[in-house]
């Protein structure tokens, strides 16, 4: 069974998509990212985006690890409902509304997205997804990130290194299992 790994709603259980439609983040992979992030300030009071956000489990680690806001965004009905259902069991144990599921495609959400809203945004797109799919949402993801904002991708670690759009640098890439996560900022942060 997942559970929210640390933070003031440590411990607490979560709710899986039936099936094998998703691939969650492993808790050992979860836990690494998650000290990586907190490690360097990126979670406390800051605005978080999770995309592809599947059972929610990254956007209601965050949430319970400091972070002021946090937004999940998935397509699927299936996992969109258990994300939600999973928000609002960190939600009660934190005793305010911190994240908030919108179900809808991913692009359709970042098109509608104001510039430079997020402070960190986390993507965890399906591993089979289309290149030109995955290097338009990383450009989406881009515009909506703050300039000085950190951008956090999760691939298979088999995959190529996606193509960065111009005027930003990985700052760490750390292989955990089977997934490969880029740390990503613009230059000049």
């Amino acid at each position: 069974m997942s559970k929210i790994v640390a933070g003031q709603a440590g411990g607490l259980p979560l709710k899986a998509v039936p099936g094998s439609g998703t691939r969650p983040t492993t808790e050992r992979a979860k836990e690494a990212v998650f000290s990586w992030l907190e490690s360097r300030d990126w979670l406390a009071e800051n605005a978080v985006l999770d995309l592809y956000t599947g059972s929610g489990g990254l956007a209601v680690e965050a949430a319970s690890r400091g972070a002021a806001t946090v937004t999940g965004v998935e397509s699927a009905p299936p996992p969109s409902r258990v994300a939600e259902h999973n928000a609002q069991i960190l939600n009660d144990a934190l005793g305010r509304d911190v994240v908030t599921i919108n179900q809808m495609r991913v692009q359709r959400f970042l098109g509608m997205t104001d510039p430079a809203s997020w402070d960190l945004v986390l993507a965890d797109p399906p591993y089979d997804i289309d290149e030109d799919e995955l290097l338009a949402m990383i450009a989406q993801a881009f515009t909506v990130l703050m300039d000085d904002g950190l951008f956090v991708l999760e691939r298979p670690y088999k995959a190529a290194e996606p193509h960065w759009p111009e005027g930003v640098y990985v700052v760490d890439a750390r292989r955990y299992g089977e997934a490969m996560v880029y740390f990503v900022r613009r230059e000049g942060y």
